[in-house]
């Protein structure tokens, strides 16, 4: 019986915070990519991360090859509580593994590491991510954080033993109105 994220929220890209970030991102929801994903490493007061897709044969077609590492971009807005960024292992490292910050300590992010640039926000429904952290401090689950690697290789199945684990159901996209944010060029925004 697994915990899963059915309350809705809203992320909204800034295109213009991180271009090729954001395109990547649009793609992998239009795709399902998303949808069924396991939020397999949860540090409270610091992130919620995901990017595995539920299917190995899916997650393989978006790792395989230097085309599917995105060039990193400048971290051109500082993290909150909410932001949206991709997670990495070094430069140009970028793929499919995302993560939403979390208070305190995940603001500090994005400062130095070249994969960590701010996408969007969590603009409505925080309330679901705080309540992914609240499920997780229930499991009594240690660090779930090796489980990234067996998801790569297994799917889903490899988290059997972790059944409190919270999942995305499914994700959308729809185009935000263009607008102007405070610093920043005109802009086409995203919401998942």
């Amino acid at each position: 019986p697994s915990s899963s994220i059915f309350r809705p929220f809203t992320i909204l890209l800034n295109a213009s915070l991180a271009p090729l970030g954001v395109r990547r991102v649009s793609k992998l929801v239009r795709t399902g990519f998303l949808d069924g994903q396991i939020l397999y490493r949860v540090i409270p007061g610091f992130l919620v991360q995901f990017g595995v897709a539920a299917d190995p044969t899916v997650h393989a077609r978006w790792q395989r090859g230097e085309k599917r590492r995105l060039k990193d971009e400048p971290n051109r807005m500082p993290f909150r509580h909410g932001t949206l960024s991709f997670a990495g292992a070094g430069t140009d490292s970028r793929t499919s593994h995302l993560f939403v910050a979390l208070a305190p300590n995940g603001v500090r992010l994005g400062r130095g590491t070249p994969h960590e640039a701010t996408l969007g926000h969590v603009v409505s429904g925080m309330e679901t991510w705080e309540r992914v952290v609240a499920n997780y401090q229930k499991s009594g689950y240690k660090d779930t954080g090796t489980l990234q690697g067996p998801l790569v290789q297994r799917g889903n199945a490899a988290a059997a033993a972790y059944p409190l684990l919270d999942r995305i159901r499914a994700c959308h996209m729809e185009v935000a109105p263009r607008r102007r944010l405070a610093g920043s060029p005109s802009t086409e925004e995203f919401s998942l």
